[in-house]
């Protein structure tokens, strides 16, 4: 899934699933192909390492998170770019399944790089997130379900709202 970085890539989608009993799900669709990486509540809370890269991007900072499986998993890097601001480069590092409750600084193999305008990727991972936290808002969806951080995904929304790439579309 590694393409050309040089233009912003307009056809990316990312999904994530705040699945049951701490499991959750992070999908890539890219280039007709899709990806799914399990995350493992066990060695990592999946919904702030999200909010962790969107802070990042919003900051227009580098950061790279550990998404850990049950064993291995992936790491995922933003890096901004200083000729193109408005953009990062997103890559994704599959690491090796004999690895358990690794962190970012795990090296692994490149599955996917691919450039992203800032507010497209601020966008889909928001975007996703607030579909659980709404979510959260039935007893029906609780049931199952770890700890979501509400009060944090509000304070990065309102950071998204305030920054340079906002407004925020989500309310």
């Amino acid at each position: 899934m590694c393409s050309d970085v040089s233009k912003a890539d307009e056809r990316i989608q990312l999904y994530f699933n705040f699945d049951l009993h701490g499991w959750s799900e992070l999908i890539f669709v890219h280039r007709g192909q899709i990806s799914g990486f399990r995350v493992s509540g066990v060695f990592t809370d999946a919904p702030a390492a999200l909010l962790d890269i969107c802070d990042a991007v919003l900051t227009n900072s580098a950061t790279r998170v550990a998404l850990c499986d049950e064993p291995g998993g992936i790491v995922v890097e933003v890096t901004p770019d200083a000729k193109q601001p408005h953009t990062v480069i997103l890559s994704v590092y599959e690491i090796a399944p004999q690895l358990a409750g690794f962190d970012a600084n795990e090296t692994g193999r490149l599955v996917m790089t691919t450039r992203l305008k800032r507010r497209r990727l601020v966008g889909m991972l928001l975007t996703e997130l607030w579909k659980s936290h709404e979510f959260l808002s039935e007893p029906s969806y609780q049931r199952g379900r770890v700890y979501f951080p509400h009060a944090r995904l509000s304070k990065t929304n309102e950071s998204w709202n305030q920054s340079g790439l906002g407004p925020s579309f989500l309310t």
